[in-house]
This record gives structure tokens, C-alpha cells and sequence, in this order.
């Protein structure tokens, strides 16, 4: 061949592609590199989050592993070499949640490790330090002094290491160590100041401070515990002795600021293996431990008017989106709390406003009335219209006058269509959204019939509307309708005071619903505060001053929590949801819209209202008393609730003074005298302190008189 131009015009083309292919190939990591892609596979790795961190013995730590690089991202944890831990060095679940021992560890810090399940060489370590546990009072005796005198403390609580000092206020007193549950000390106060803060500081090394735990020296003007314990009954899951110590230095308007104040407890997103049960164990736990009391008692009310449930939704991640939500309005505006709810997608599914569309007669479809009906029934309004004291309104032929027509739900269905589910991250906005509760329901407005609808007396929306402003302006309907203050404010006097309140009561409420006094209506705080300090909420405190129909029966979740915060219980909340269910009253898990129980329902043989009375049979009835059974005698609740008697073992060997204590704590004083004389008979027979401590638990919250709260 001749070595023409053109033959050489042709090998340079040759030598050129062959070039630019071998550039390709090995840009794309050789013969099997990915076509297209340009770039290696990440390398498989983990990390682990934090690296390090201190804690006290007996606290959590939260650790997140991180795998790349691999389909498989399950990793096993280990303590230490141990896998998932052991009571010496720690355990840890299969979230990442570590759990210090109890006691310092010999070999401190310890390694906390997560390892890739797919490939177990790959690991990755944080360093913990566990330093000593932090003290805890449970209890001080006497809760009062009368100054000027000296006096001598009982404390009694946990943790307490030797050399532990006792602080009054900011002093330290001269303190001897008893065991790690009880120390005793000696001081003198010369003046009344309100209240003294008591703590408990451990010896170095890692030393810290206790909870601090209020001693009354102003008995003229404090709460005595009867008192604080009712209006702690009203106003949280129940008194524990700490909180019944701070009530009674407050009083009832501090405590109240308190608590508007206190930090809101937060669900966290449920793990990936969770269900519904994580979520009602969480319930638990916080009702028992966390400081927002009130809030919690609040929205658990609200969330009884305002009903969902999981026989239809199922999805944990529902109820963490409902119960933040509940807890965040509870202190809010009613108006809010209406918006609120009306956009959830928990009540978009489970009252079927959700992707609820515009009418198609070619189609056969017509707006789903559900929500329309049920939140003027049951959220809001009622089927009666009503006078501000809630009494029921009656034409002249004293028949019940209807807030509301057959008209007015069809409006009402007709504004509350074009909603889906919020669009679920990487996908694209549409109607009939695949279920997911990431946020409020949105609105496609295509969806949305924007023709006139007829709404609450007589007012119209006109025609060609959107979504948003029908929406806004049917809930301004409902929320502007004079009966919603006495609706809520009974429903509320209801579920935190008692079951039949006067009409005076529901009176004074609704007045505070409609005007907080700087011209706002639905102050929701100003409501709670309006039902609690009420006259009538505060007359049991002198118990000669009760009514025959004041008070209601406690509900299971109330019984439970009451009982458990006496006992300084602390719970991972799983047994609790069962014995809960027991009584019918698992949470957020109510048989109907209508709730566990009707608000309206009458004690049989009388003309007095008793909701939670439905709830009691033979068989619930059996089960609350299985329940203190297992509390008083059990030591913990199937393993995961553990309960505090040492308060009341420290008065043991007066039968007397412990009747008293626990009858102050769980009775609010309220006990007759021939349970009182019979409880000490009985407990006095009985030698062991223990015993008789268990005895008269036993006693006390099985009785009709406890499970009634006056």
C-alpha cells in the first residue's frame, strides 16, 4: 500500500479515536466502569454520630450511624464488644438509643460501636463516659416550717452518694449520709420568704445537682396539700410529691404562669420499625415525667372533642403530626386549633375530606359530607342552639331549636373540597396525593367547587371562590357562632373539673371564651384559666363546701397516670397502653368520632351526667383493681414502669401519719373518717414497713372514693 496523503489523512483519524476511547475508559474506571456515569462508586463506609459524649449513670444518649456506599444501611450495635450491651456498660436498643448502667463502669469510658449488617468488618465507634448519676429528691420531710425555728430535714430520693451535702436555698447544711436514698440535715430559717429551694449536691468527682424541691415557710399564705394536690388533680396527669411541694409555694396563678411557660413536649418522628404502640408508650412516658403538665392534660381534652383514631389510621407518623399539633394549640386560639384540625390530614382520612372533590354528575360524585357534618355536630356547635350558659334554646312549643339545616352541611361538604394529602418529598403536587403526613393538606384548585354554598345562618359564600378563602371563610363562620364558647368551655369543664357543672359555671366561661378582656375570642389560655380558678372548680378545696354533683370518675388514662406520679414513677410506657386498653381506653385509639364515652351520657337511676361512668363494667371495674394490685405489690409494672415508695416508708411506722401522707397526695384530704380509721386499723396489724405501705396503696386506689375525684 502506498503511503499516499490520503492513507495518512486516514491513520491519524485512527490513531486519534483510539486515543479518545482510551481517555473514555479509563475516565469511566476501566473495562468495567459504569457507561455514562463519569464517576467511581462511592466506597462503602460508616460513621457514627456523636463521636463522643459524657453522661450521668442511668441517662440516654441518642446515636446515629450512618452507612454509604451500600444498598444494606441496617448496622448491629455492641457495648463494649457485647451485642446490644448489658447492665455493666450499658445496653443500646436497635435505634441507636444507649442506656447508661446504673452504676460507674470499671473500664470508663466504654465503646459504643455500630457495624454494617451486610458487612460486619465495617464499623464505626463513639466514646462514652459515664460519669456518676445525678442525685434525685423524691421527697422532703416536714414540707413546711413555721419560722423563726430550726428544724431537721428528712430528704429522701436517689443517687445520693457519701459526702452528699444538703442545700437550703444557697446554703449548705451540716448533713449526714443515711443510705444512697435518704439523707438527713439540720438548719434554722429566722423569716418567712415564701418557699425554700431544697438540692442535694454530690461530691466530686463529676458532681451535679439535683431536682430542686420546695420547703413552704409562709404557711399563712401557701397552698396546704390537700389544696395543691386537687388543683394539681385538675391541672396535670396527677401531683407527685415535688409538684404538690411546688403548687403549695406558688399557688394556683403562679403555678398557671408556670406552666403556660413550661417547654412543650415533642414527638419525634417514629423510627422505621415503629407502629402506633411506640407512639402510646411515648404518651405515657410523657404524661408521667415531662414538666408541660397542663398542656398535656389540655390537649388530651381537646383531642377527646376533636376526634381521630387509629382503628382507621394506622400510620404512627400520623398521630406524632396529631399530637405536636393538639399541644401546640392547646394554648393557642381556638380559631387556629379549628384550622388546624380541619387540615390535618390524620382527620382528612379519617373523616374523608381528604382528595374530597367537586361534584361530577356524569360521574356520580358528590362531596363527601362526613367532616362537614361532624365538625358542626361534634367539634364545634352541637345540634342545639344554645343560651351562653349552655342551656338549650327551645321554640314556643319548647321543642330544641337546630343550629344547623341539611342545607348547611351540603355547603359546608362543598367548601371542603379539592384537598389531597401534602406531596410527599421527590414527587410532584396533584390531587389524590398518596397518603402521607408530612403537614397540612393542600389545595388544587381544580378540584374545588367554586360554585355558592349556603353556610351557618343564612350567611353565603359567593361563587368563585378557591379553596383556601371558602376555607377561610366557612371556619370564620362556624367560629363566630355564639355557640361555640359554651360547647367547648362545657366540654373542657367536663374532662379537667367536673360533669356537671351549673349553668352559672358555663356562663363565666363562654364569657371569657368571647372576650379574654383585651377583646379577643378563643383565648384558649384565658378559657383553661377561666375553668381551673372558677368559684366553682375551687370550692371542693374546703371539702365541707362540696356538692353532691360536683366532680366526676376519673377516666383509665387519669386513674393510671394519678396512681403512677403519687409513686414518682418513671416508664418506658408499653405495659401502661395495655392495662389502658384493659380499660378501655387505649389513646388516640377511641371506638368512634363519639369519642371513648358521650359527654352526655346520665348515671343510670339519676338525672346527673357521668361520661366516664360508660366506660365502667364488671369487667373494666376488675381491671382497675388487677392494676393497683399489680402497682402496690408489684414492685414495677411488667418490668418497664418503676415506682418511688420511699416518701411514704419513711412515715411507715406511724399508721396514722402514712394514712394521712397518701390521703393527702391521692384523696386531696377528701377521705371520710371511717375509711381513715379503718385503713389505720388495718395497717396497723401489719408489721413489715413495706407491707403496710403496700397495704395501704392497695387500699386506697381500689376504693370508689379515690376513683372519684371531687
Amino acid at each position: 500500500m502506498k503511503n499516499t496523503p490520503a492513507l495518512r489523512a486516514r491513520l491519524l483519524l485512527q490513531t486519534a479515536l483510539l486515543a479518545a476511547s482510551v481517555s473514555l475508559l479509563i475516565a469511566c474506571g476501566g473495562a468495567g466502569g459504569q457507561a455514562g456515569g463519569g464517576t467511581k462508586p462511592p466506597k462503602p463506609a460508616i460513621s457514627l454520630t456523636p463521636a463522643k459524649a459524657d453522661i450521668h449513670a442511668g441517662q440516654t444518649q441518642k446515636f446515629v450511624a450512618s452507612v454509604t456506599g451500600m444498598d444494606n444501611t441496617a448496622v448491629s450495635w455492641s457495648v463494649n464488644g457485647v451485642a446490644g450491651g448489658n447492665a455493666t456498660v450499658g445496653s443500646i436498643d436497635n435505634n441507636g438509643l444507649y442506656t447508661a448502667p446504673e452504676l460507674v463502669p470499671s473500664q470508663n469510658p466504654v465503646k459504643v460501636q455500630a457495624a454494617s449488617m451486610a458487612n460486619q468488618n465495617l464499623t464505626a465507634s463513639s466514646s462514652v463516659t459515664v460519669k456518676y448519676p445525678l442525685p434525685s429528691i423524691s421527697s422532703v420531710t416536714p414540707d413546711s416550717i413555721t419560722p423563726p425555728s430550726s428544724f431537721t430535714l428528712t430528704v429522701n430520693g436517689k443517687n445520693f452518694a457519701a459526702g452528699a451535702v444538703v442545700v437550703w436555698g444557697t446554703l449548705f447544711l451540716p448533713t449526714t449520709y443515711v443510705s444512697s436514698t435518704q439523707l438527713t440535715a439540720t438548719g434554722s430559717q429566722s423569716s418567712p420568704t415564701g418557699g425554700v429551694a431544697v438540692t442535694v449536691m454530690n461530691p466530686d468527682p463529676n458532681s451535679g445537682a439535683s431536682n430542686a424541691f420546695y420547703v413552704q415557710t409562709d404557711a399563712a399564705n401557701a397552698l396546704s396539700a390537700p389544696v395543691a394536690a386537687r388543683f394539681l388533680q385538675q391541672s396535670s396527669w396527677g401531683p407527685t410529691p415535688r409538684s404538690q411541694s411546688d403548687a403549695q409555694v406558688l399557688g394556683i396563678s403562679r403555678y398557671l404562669t408556670y406552666q403556660f411557660g413550661a417547654p412543650m413536649s415533642t414527638y419525634p418522628a417514629p423510627a422505621k420499625d415503629d407502629n402506633i404502640s411506640d407512639v402510646q408508650s411515648r404518651f405515657f412516658n410523657y404524661a408521667l415525667q415531662n414538666p408541660d403538665q397542663l398542656r398535656q392534660r389540655v390537649a388530651f381534652a381537646l383531642s377527646q372533642v376533636m376526634v381521630v383514631s387509629s382503628n382507621k389510621v394506622g400510620d404512627p407518623s400520623a398521630f406524632v403530626l396529631w399530637q405536636n399539633m393538639m399541644q401546640k394549640d392547646a394554648f393557642g386560639n381556638f380559631y387556629d386549633l379549628l384550622k388546624d384540625v380541619t387540615l390535618s390530614p390524620v382527620m382528612g382520612n379519617y373523616l374523608d375530606m381528604v382528595n374530597n372533590d367537586k361534584p361530577d354528575p356524569s360521574r356520580g360524585i358528590n362531596p363527601n359530607e362526613n367532616y362537614a357534618r361532624e365538625v358542626l355536630q361534634l367539634f364545634t356547635i352541637g345540634l342545639d342552639q344554645l343560651n351562653p350558659d349552655g342551656t338549650v334554646q327551645v321554640d314556643g312549643s319548647g321543642v330544641p331549636i337546630p343550629t344547623y339545616s341539611q342545607e348547611a352541611v351540603e355547603g359546608f361538604a362543598h367548601v371542603f373540597t379539592g384537598w389531597t394529602y401534602p406531596t410527599k418529598p421527590g414527587n410532584s403536587a396533584r390531587f389524590n396525593n398518596p397518603e402521607y403526613y408530612g403537614g397540612p393538606m393542600i389545595a388544587i384548585d381544580s378540584h374545588h367547587d367554586t360554585s355558592a354554598k349556603t353556610l351557618l345562618n343564612g350567611v353565603t359564600i359567593p361563587a368563585g371562590g378557591t379553596a383556601n378563602s371558602d376555607l377561610e371563610t366557612a371556619l370564620r363562620n362556624i367560629f363566630n357562632h355564639p355557640n361555640v364558647g359554651p360547647f367547648i368551655g362545657r366540654r373542657l369543664i367536663q374532662h379537667l373539673v367536673t360533669s356537671n357543672p351549673t349553668p352559672e359555671y358555663i356562663g363565666r366561661v363562654t364569657a371569657v371564651f368571647n372576650d379574654n378582656g383585651s377583646g379577643v375570642r378563643g383565648d384558649l389560655k384565658a378559657v383553661v384559666t377561666a375553668i381551673l380558678t372558677d368559684p366553682e372548680a375551687r370550692r371542693g378545696d374546703d371539702p365541707t363546701q362540696l356538692q353532691g354533683s360536683d366532680g366526676h370518675l376519673k377516666e383509665p388514662v387519669l386513674y393510671i397516670t394519678h396512681l403512677l406520679r403519687a409513686l414518682n414513677a418513671n416508664t418506658y410506657g408499653g405495659s401502661l397502653r395495655n392495662y389502658a386498653s384493659d380499660m378501655q381506653q387505649a389513646p388516640m385509639t377511641p371506638p368512634s368520632v363519639f369519642n371513648y364515652y358521650h359527654p352526655d351520657h346520665v348515671l343510670e337511676g339519676t338525672n346527673l351526667l357521668g361520661p366516664e361512668f360508660e366506660l365502667l363494667n364488671t369487667s373494666t371495674a376488675i381491671s382497675r383493681i388487677n392494676f393497683a394490685n399489680d402497682v402496690a405489690y408489684g414492685g414495677s409494672v411488667s418490668g418497664d414502669t418503676t415506682m418511688d415508695l420511699s416518701p411514704y416508708l419513711a412515715v411507715a411506722s406511724d399508721p396514722a401519719q402514712l394514712v394521712d401522707k397518701l390521703g393527702a397526695i391521692l384523696m386531696c384530704g377528701q377521705m371520710s373518717s371511717d375509711m381513715r380509721s379503718t385503713l389505720i386499723t388495718t395497717v396497723s396489724a401489719i408489721p413489715n414497713n413495706t407491707r403496710r405501705v403496700q397495704a395501704a396503696l392497695y387500699l386506697i386506689a381500689s376504693s370508689s372514693q379515690f376513683q372519684v375525684e371531687r
